[in-house]
């Protein structure tokens, strides 16, 4: 399944402590990157979040963005907060009066800068039913995402196949005329020895070795095949129920711009090398769809 690196999915949930709000994008690069953001409260939750990240992406700089918000469904984390609160109060009115000094300075501005210190989980049974919370809400959110990768990734595919379609077009071509430059030649050099009335064996003897040579030097065969295997592995991995194909994508197209290079180098035939200019740009239309596969 062709996935794009391209997407984004946002989910909002439902839970005793509040409403989760989780949002992920995704963008192209090549190696995979996080850049996570929570609330304070859920900070120590922030490795988890990354496993369980890791486990559903392979590839691309992915930005996730949490938010916890009060609501009617939840109120646990707020009524932890709240006797927090009044805890902090009361240790901090019997400090102040220890020492001589006024409670009533004891203001909720004042305690909530206390409280913001700590966290509202102070125990791992307030933790649990968090992180399951998040991981379940997290996990919807990836489906999301993961469909949106899916839909993106099958237009990059028929792009690709496309592209590929146009190239395999015009390798058909080069194959049929990939005997022409060197009969071309091989004309000329015969008209060339008409003119002359004689020629000594040993001059015989080494145009024919040249002759063999320039063959050999002109001969583009290795270069369609390799190109033709390339473009079939391409078919392939597009295909397959590989989950990361990205980065054999990417090097299967850089070893089909050297052939293509190499075929044009080698060959002597301005409609080769017109149609070497028209596989090139095609390619590249190709290179720009793979660098945004996962």
């Amino acid at each position: 399944m062709t996935k794009s690196m391209t997407a984004y999915g946002r989910t909002s949930h439902a839970t005793p402590f509040g409403r989760l709000v989780i949002e992920v994008q995704s963008v192209n690069r090549k190696m995979l990157e996080f850049n996570v953001y929570l609330p304070r409260d859920l900070l120590r939750f922030e490795v988890d979040l990354r496993k369980w990240l890791s486990s559903s992406i392979e590839r691309g700089q992915v930005t996730v963005r949490v938010t916890l918000q009060a609501d009617e469904t939840g109120g646990g984390l707020w009524q932890a907060q709240a006797a927090q609160l009044k805890a902090l109060k009361e240790s901090w009115d019997a400090l102040a009066r220890d020492l001589g000094c006024d409670p009533q300075n004891v203001d909720l501005r004042f305690l909530v800068e206390q409280l913001q210190k700590t966290s509202a989980f102070q125990t791992v049974e307030e933790e649990s039913p968090m992180r399951k919370a998040l991981e379940a809400a997290l996990s919807d959110t990836l489906l999301t995402l993961n469909k949106m990768k899916e839909q993106e990734g099958n237009v990059l595919e028929k792009e690709i196949l496309k592209r590929l379609d146009i190239i395999k077009e015009a390798l058909l071509v080069i194959e049929s005329r990939k005997e022409v430059p060197l009969q071309r030649y091989q004309q000329k050099i015969r008209e060339r020895l008409a003119e002359v009335s004689e020629l000594s064996p040993e001059l015989d003897e080494k145009i024919a070795r040249e002759l063999a040579l320039l063959a050999e030097k002109m001969d583009i065969t290795e270069e369609i095949v390799r190109l033709y295997s390339h473009m079939d592995q391409v078919r392939m991995h597009l295909s397959s129920s590989v989950k990361s194909i990205g980065r054999t994508l990417d090097f299967l197209v850089q070893e089909m711009n050297r052939e293509i290079n190499t075929l044009g180098s080698k060959s002597a035939d301005t409609e080769v090398s017109t149609l070497v200019v028209k596989m090139k740009g095609e390619l590249e239309k190709i290179r720009e769809q793979v660098q945004n596969i996962e």
